[in-house]
């Protein structure tokens, strides 16, 4: 370590450095001359180069006050180093806090932007959930819709639903066994008619007998079991025959 300072209008410099494990002092003037002290020692050895140097008695006044001066500006050089050594950490530690500062403000950024894709992750959340509680909504009622439409198109134009069609199906066999019955009939009569015929020698028009057709058209589809429809099929049926018959002139 070196320090300068100024004695009786004369700049010195001086050092304090390590010999033989011992710290020593040197004190050098402005014409060259060099002063050594060993710590703890009076006598030092003073001249340009330590082979031509001669011992001196450092405790009379002039040394002695040289020397308190020099020993003085040390410690003030010393104080002065841990002074700038505590800035320059200080200035370290400014730079540390301005860079951490920085990271912060870019984090509570960062936090910012977050919050907000969060905020709108929610809402797109709740309008998904919101559309599948329609979608649900809407596939409840067309099931219901779909569970309450009717079976046939007669039944639609009808109002019929399923439970109705067999108790139609079992009208209708009712209807065609009434109408079996009534063909049993004509064709009696239709054999009396043939009868009189040869017995009076003339001609019988029968009328309404395309009933008879129908009738046996019924039958055979009773039989195949192609039976359709409803109430509209009954209406459908032919009304039963007047049996009027006529004689044509002879």
């Amino acid at each position: 370590m070196k320090a300068e300072f100024y004695f009786d209008c004369h700049k010195y410099i001086c050092s304090l450095v390590q010999v033989d494990f011992v710290k020593e002092l040197k004190i050098k003037n402005h014409q060259g001359f060099v002063l050594a002290v060993k710590q703890g020692e009076k006598i030092g050895l003073l001249g340009k180069s330590r082979h031509n140097a001669k011992q001196v008695d450092v405790s009379k006044p002039h040394f002695y006050n040289v020397i308190k001066a020099a020993m003085s500006a040390l410690e003030l050089e010393t104080k002065n180093e841990l002074i700038l050594e505590r800035n320059r950490t200080l200035a370290d530690a400014e730079e540390m806090i301005q860079q951490q500062n920085r990271e912060i403000r870019v984090l509570n950024e960062q936090i910012r932007m977050l919050g907000t894709k969060v905020e709108q992750l929610s809402r797109e959340k709740q309008q998904l959930s919101m559309q599948l509680v329609d979608k649900e909504i809407r596939e409840t009622e067309m099931s219901q819709e779909i569970y309450n439409f009717p079976a046939t198109d007669e039944g639609i134009e009808h109002g019929m639903g399923e439970a109705e069609i067999p108790d139609k199906i079992e009208e209708l066999s009712v209807q065609a066994s009434g109408l079996a019955v009534q063909l049993i009939a004509n064709q009696q009569k239709l054999e009396e008619i043939e009868e009189e015929e040869e017995i009076c020698g003339s001609e019988v028009e029968i009328v309404d007998l395309e009933i008879i057709e129908e009738v046996e058209e019924v039958e055979e589809s009773l039989k195949k079991g192609e039976v359709q429809g409803g109430e509209s099929e009954i209406k459908r049926l032919p009304k039963r025959p007047s049996n009027k018959r006529m004689r044509k002139k002879s």
